[in-house]
């Protein structure tokens, strides 16, 4: 999650055990919180498939997103961020919230790495907001390979209306939901197909 014009709307809550608490953002403008009304969308698309699932968010920044979840139910959150000032705001953040630390993993180190080494296996739904300053979310479809992620059963990647996704073979998209210059692109695995 890096600078743009978005603001800090989502900083805060929307929903579950943690609605209406604000989070914290690092001093300096690096992070790009997900927008307030993309996030809602993206949970209300999600459902009930959201409780009681292993939720993985790449390229946490704050963790909003991944705190969202927790909030709304999920049973484990892996949060995956590589910025040190990030970092800070996830934890400070986890902690306010009085999250259980047994419920999620903060993962230090660069998505890519992460996501090979299976740290996040169990994960049944992912969600990646790579910076919209590169085209990291081609390489990121590249990087998800099915064996790394046997569990998952939906990837949902926030990118620029300007860099559409080119899907590997094993993803497929599923649907799209555009905000602005915001789209939310959902793959499925092409063996759920």
């Amino acid at each position: 999650m890096r600078a743009s014009s978005h603001g800090h709307a989502a900083a805060t809550i929307t929903a579950g055990t943690w609605k209406g608490r604000k989070l914290r953002y690092p001093a300096g403008g690096d992070i790009r919180p997900t927008m307030r009304r993309t996030k809602e969308s993206l949970f209300s698309s999600l459902g009930g498939s959201v409780a009681g699932c292993v939720f993985a968010d790449l390229y946490a920044g704050a963790g909003a997103v991944g705190i969202e979840a927790l909030s709304r139910g999920a049973r484990h959150a892996h949060f995956v961020e590589v910025a040190r000032g990030a970092l800070r705001a996830l934890r400070e953040n986890l902690a306010a919230c009085g999250a259980d630390p047994a419920s999620y993993t903060v993962h230090e180190g660069r998505v890519a790495a992460v996501v090979q080494d299976g740290s996040i296996a169990d994960a049944g739904i992912v969600f990646a907001d790579p910076p919209y300053t590169t085209d990291a979310s081609t390489d990121l479809l590249a990087t998800l390979d099915p064996r790394s992620l046997p569990a998952l059963e939906i990837l949902v990647v926030e990118h620029r209306v300007k860099l559409p996704l080119a899907p590997a073979g094993h993803l497929r998209v599923d649907r799209e939901r555009r905000f602005g210059d915001t789209v939310l692109t959902y793959l499925v695995p092409v063996s759920a197909a």
